[in-house]
């Protein structure tokens, strides 16, 4: 006679990868995420990974922003192992702040000041964020000041740059004395994969609305940064964005012998709005490796550019806010395109007044037609114009030899006030190489 254990049949145990392939399907399901993450000690480490893998620090509030840091940073604290989940950091300087460790879990507060550059704790958070892969640090409704931080934020932001793991850097609206402050800071990155600058400004800003008393700077922090600085590192670049950037020596300094950069290898470049012509063509010349480009001009002459070199060329993209240069523009880029190219989807958007465009849309056509744009798959054209009024069926009209073609799309752009006149639209592709 079997024994009650003899007749036992034990649970069959699913191997640890299905398991942690399964609970990835969840990383957006924050309830089942907490209880998957009591099941068992098997199934929490990928369950907290998806819960704490994005920490943000923004506007929302009813509790100081001081507060608000000691409270997370008393959870780091007492939880060491959560920092090695965190992977992304988003920083958004403004009038408010919220802590929101995952969409479903917000810390909430209110305080209308200038935080960053002020707030003790937020250094000792910085340092304790060891295996970050992402940061995001920028502003709204403010400038975020290098020269206003305290000596010791300055040196944990250092810290945090300089970490292995970290691949994409993102700075937005951030002001420094000078354009070395910020190429010292680049330098501090030793895998730096994808940068983005945006709204970048150098030199003194008036009228910024905290006023912090100078203080000795701590030895420390000097030493740390002279350890920092001694170890030079250069980084391949894979993506760069250039929007709104203040300063030509800072272009002279990227494509220069004392750059960090490395951006021989550079697949997708993306520039709004730069105020050195010269250096978008020499920088777009650098990049041997350049599949996608996208380009934001302004209110610039057309200049000559040559993209026949780019062999790897696969997608360009133009935003046009000037009806005066805006097709001499467009003639400009693509009339370099050569057969050496491997050109395969052109993007069009004309934030302009089409009535003031009234010539130039055949000789576009007649470009599309060249044997240089045989291999094409996919153009798109944005109008800022409803798509039944007489100017848009003019300008499709006169593409009709491109339209012939079947790879075509025309579409309405959005309204003028949402216009991308602060940021490029959103990039054409991952930022992490493949």
């Amino acid at each position: 006679m079997l024994s009650a254990a003899d007749s036992f049949t034990p649970i069959p145990r699913l191997p640890q990868e299905l398991v942690d392939h399964i609970i990835d399907h969840l990383y957006d399901d924050f309830t089942t995420l907490n209880s998957c993450s009591l099941v068992c000690h098997a199934w929490r480490p990928t369950s907290l990974l998806h819960i704490f893998s994005k920490l943000s620090l923004k506007v929302i509030s009813t509790v100081s922003p001081s507060e608000l840091c000691r409270r997370l940073y008393r959870l780091l604290s007492s939880s060491p192992s959560v920092c090695s989940y965190i992977r992304e950091l988003d920083v958004l300087e403004g009038s408010q702040l919220g802590t929101q460790v995952a969409p479903h879990v917000v810390l909430t507060g209110s305080q209308s000041v200038i935080w960053v550059t002020t707030d003790r704790t937020l250094p000792h958070i910085f340092r304790k964020l060891t295996h970050l892969k992402r940061l995001d640090f920028g502003a709204q409704s403010a400038t975020i000041q290098w020269s206003k931080m305290q000596p010791p934020a300055r040196s944990a932001v250092r810290q945090m740059l300089s970490l292995s793991t970290l691949t994409y850097v993102r700075l937005a609206f951030w002001n420094f004395a000078s354009f070395w402050d910020l190429s010292s800071l680049i330098s501090c990155c030793k895998n730096l994969q994808d940068l983005a600058l945006s709204n970048i400004t150098f030199g003194q800003q008036p009228g910024y609305p905290v006023d912090l008393p100078g203080t000795p700077p701590v030895l420390s922090d000097l030493q740390e940064e002279v350890v920092l600085a001694s170890e030079p590192c250069q980084c391949r670049l894979y993506f760069l964005t250039v929007e709104h950037v203040s300063s030509a020596p800072f272009g002279d300094w990227l494509l220069g012998p004392e750059s960090s950069l490395d951006l021989t290898s550079l697949r997708e470049l993306r520039v709004a709005l730069f105020n050195d012509i010269d250096f978008v063509k020499r920088l777009v010349a650098r990049a041997g490796s350049l599949e996608r480009f996208h380009f934001k001009m302004g209110a610039s002459d057309p200049h000559p550019f040559d993209l026949s070199t780019n062999y790897n060329l696969r997608s360009i993209k133009l935003t046009l806010e000037d009806a005066a240069v805006a097709l001499s523009w467009v003639m400009a880029l693509l009339g370099s395109i050569s057969t050496t190219n491997a050109l395969e989807s052109v993007y069009l958007e004309f934030y302009t007044p089409l009535k003031d465009m009234t010539d130039g849309w055949e000789g576009l056509d007649a470009l599309f037609s060249r044997e240089e744009f045989n291999g094409l798959k996919q153009v798109e054209i944005g109008l800022f114009a409803l798509s039944t009024s007489p100017e848009y069926i003019r300008v499709t009209e006169s593409l009709a030899g491109l339209s012939s073609r079947g790879v075509v799309r025309f579409y309405r752009l959005g309204l003028k006030n949402q216009r991308s006149n602060q940021q490029l639209t959103p990039r054409t592709s991952r930022s992490e190489p493949s």
